[in-house]
């Protein structure tokens, strides 16, 4: 069978597996249009002290941000610490800390001094004490209904109550590590102070006056209670008990702390109460917006419960701060961040914190006016992507199979193989077997599914990506060595033409890559798609090797010789100075361009480009890729303008810039926690504007270039 025809079936099989890939994407679409909806929870203490600097009551702040489209506020559990930063009357020692004072025996019984003597007291026991019969009773109920009764003991001394918790070493919480030196500088011993104690930070009950101060305001209450892992037997149930004794709805869990509630070994109570109540778990979102914050037995938690899970973005203090920021006159930036978040990367509960006057400021924005501005703003804008704020939902479970992965798997397998011929230029017959040699290798979702997901989602991004450039090459390489000119119109249509198949090819490869990814996991950021950077380099090798292949190579042998024998001559060529600096800028491009990719490294968007960004959001669905329209969909159309002007490295220089066009398309698609819709909107958009930017490039450049050919004949 002849090349051209295996070739064929190799397409028609692509194309099979891509319609398992549309329905995918057809099924997750569906999933992304029953999840439109966004909660904005309070975080009770931020508005208690936001409150108190302004000249507004609780309530009333309360009643306004109901007003606002706020739906609930959270409430954690009281602990000691929370209780002596609101005044009450309690005193809180570690037993290490305190026989450090002189006389420490004057304020405690002989009991107790004699315990703490002979270690039945040891020095990670934590002593609370209170001349406040009604404090004491409170808390020793709290500690009661929580703990088990080896965790404290209790002592009665000169009107004064003590309650004694059972720590350990794990407990303790130490300050920075301290170097102690002599005269001459020399280290003598290094310490760590004991600063605080986690028995000062467990669960010991909640304030019936602020849950009925919120429910008075007609919001929810979601509680969030502690985990304490030594003794942790009672607290799922002790949860559950609250919810029911304030009679709250409990919809939404969100993890206070390091873990979860029952963390280690008894998570499984928490994990009735959830399906029993269909709650929804939070994942609260890193700050650098990859992933969430980890904590202990949560994502355990999420599988088990049937991934009942839901996006949370925290408001960081510095976002805050981005008050008047961007030249704006209010909180516009923090609006834009909160709607960023919940259009773009999947979140669903906005915990919100009060806004701080401007940048470095810890004092409280209190305008009234502007939060109703942000909120109603925020609300409308989300209208047009069909998402309202009310109360959150967990996300559906949804699923990639071994089946479904194997048959998109035998897609990108096929489309990597003939990328390996197309790039090398293979002609030999024999290379129709390596589809054949490489198809087993659909089998390893099999045996490794996860692995199978990640590898694959790479290959599909590389592969279509490198046969959307084979494409532009291969076009461009048609003009170059055509002996028609093009008048402007003609290169323009030429242009548009190679411009949107070639998205059109990394469209596919999108298509693949996320309906590989589409497993629910991803779409919560449980798991990610780390291939990204890798995905974007390997193109610009392929676009190397393609253009050695195809535009250097001046001999009609395609041997691997013959490539070797270009590659030295080309290395072994004079270079002008110009061209020099021209690699250069191209260098400094490319790694500007890398490490932008995330959020992770220091090189960020410059105020100018945010300020046009923001602009566009507000005009637009969605935001096109600033180095899609504005540089590589119009390279495409000078690298056209440059091979109908027959200058070869003008045309390389111009389709290196284009390649960047195909990576970046399907990595738009590669944050699998942005809807489709979005991510197709954005490219569409982006387009649009490469379209309109080219068309001027060409006219910009036939008129440089007239100019160019006037001045050379008048220097001849």
């Amino acid at each position: 069978m002849s090349k051209i025809k295996i070739e064929r079936i190799v397409l028609v099989l692509i194309c099979l597996s891509l319609i398992v890939g549309l329905v995918t994407i057809y099924q997750r679409i569906n999933i992304e249009k029953q999840y439109k909806t966004a909660e904005v929870v309070l975080d009770f203490a931020e508005i208690n002290k936001f409150s108190d600097s302004s000249d507004k009551e609780l309530s009333w702040w309360f009643e306004k941000f109901k007003e606002f489209g706020v739906q609930s506020v959270s409430i954690q559990e009281e602990t000691i610490n929370l209780l002596i930063k609101q005044g009450y009357s309690l005193k809180a020692e570690i037993v290490s800390e305190l026989i450090k004072d002189y006389n420490w025996e004057d304020n405690y019984s002989n009991e107790i001094i004699t315990n703490i003597k002979d270690g039945s007291i040891d020095s990670t026991d934590a002593i609370i004490s209170t001349e406040s019969e009604s404090l004491y009773n409170y808390i020793l109920s709290g500690i009661r209904e929580r703990y088990s009764n080896d965790f404290y003991y209790t002592y009665n001394f000169e009107n004064t109550y003590y309650i004694v918790l059972n720590g350990t070493f794990d407990d303790v919480y130490y300050g920075n590590l301290e170097r102690v030196i002599n005269q001459k500088g020399d280290g003598v011993y290094e310490e760590k102070k004991v600063v605080d104690s986690r028995l000062f930070n467990i669960g010991i009950g909640y304030d019936e006056e602020k849950i009925n101060l919120v429910k008075n305001a007609n919001l929810d209450v979601i509680l969030r209670p502690i985990n304490f892992p030594t003794f942790n037997e009672k607290l799922a149930d002790v949860y559950k008990a609250s919810n029911e004794k304030y009679d709250l709805e409990p919809r939404l869990y969100l993890a206070h702390g390091k873990d979860v509630l029952g963390y280690p070994e008894n998570e499984e109570f928490l994990l009735n109460y959830i399906k029993e109540n269909n709650m929804a778990i939070g994942l609260i979102e890193s700050s650098t917006q990859r992933e969430h914050l980890e904590q202990d037995g949560l994502n355990k938690l999420v599988e088990d419960s049937n991934y009942n899970g839901v996006r949370v973005f925290t408001m960081w203090d510095f976002i805050r701060e981005r008050n008047k920021y961007y030249n704006y006159e209010g909180a516009e930036e923090i609006e834009n961040t909160m709607f960023r978040a919940i259009t773009e990367r999947n979140i669903r509960v906005i915990y919100f914190k009060p806004f701080f006057e401007e940048k470095g400021s810890t004092k409280y924005m209190t305008d009234v006016d502007e939060y109703e501005r942000t909120f109603l703003s925020l609300s409308n804008r989300l209208n047009e992507h069909n998402i309202e704020l009310g109360k959150a939902r967990s996300i559906e479970e949804f699923h990639i199979g071994s089946k479904r992965l194997a048959i998109l798997s035998i897609g990108v397998t096929l489309a990597s193989v003939l990328l390996f011929i197309k790039m090398f230029n293979i002609k030999h017959r024999y290379s129709n077997f390596l589809y054949l040699l490489a198809l087993p290798g659909a089998l390893v979702p099999f045996v490794m599914h996860n692995i199978a997901e990640k590898g694959f989602a790479l290959a599909a991004a590389v592969a279509f990506s490198g046969l959307s450039i084979y494409f532009l090459i291969m076009q461009i390489k048609k003009i170059m060595h055509s002996s028609k000119t093009l008048t402007n119109l003609q290169m323009m249509v030429h242009s548009i033409i190679i411009l949107t198949i070639s998205i059109a090819i990394s469209l596919v490869g999108a298509v693949f890559l996320d309906a590989i990814l589409s497993d629910v996991k991803y779409l919560l950021e449980m798991d990610i798609f780390r291939g990204v950077k890798i995905a974007q380099l390997l193109p610009f090798g392929i676009f190397a090797m393609m253009y050695l292949i195809y535009f250097m190579n001046n001999n009609e042998d395609d041997s691997l010789k013959s490539v070797v024998n270009t590659t030295i001559r080309i290395l072994n060529k004079e270079i002008k100075i110009y061209y020099a600096i021209i690699v250069g800028i191209i260098g400094l491009v490319g790694f500007i361009y890398i490490s932008r990719t995330g959020h992770e490294t220091e090189i960020q968007p410059t105020n100018i480009e945010m300020i046009s960004r923001n602009f566009m959001e507000y005009i637009l669905l969605a935001r096109p890729r600033t180095k899609e329209f504005l540089i590589a969909f119009p390279a495409i159309f000078a690298a056209v303008f440059a091979a109908n002007k027959k200058s070869e490295f003008f045309a390389g220089l111009f389709m290196l810039a284009a390649a960047i066009g195909t990576s970046s398309v399907i990595n738009t698609f590669s944050h699998i926690r942005t809807p489709i819709y979005l991510s197709l909107a954005r490219t569409i958009i982006a387009l649009g504007f490469g379209i309109i930017i080219g068309c001027i490039i060409i006219l910009l450049f036939n008129w440089i270039y007239r100019i160019f050919i006037k001045v050379q004949e008048r220097l001849q």
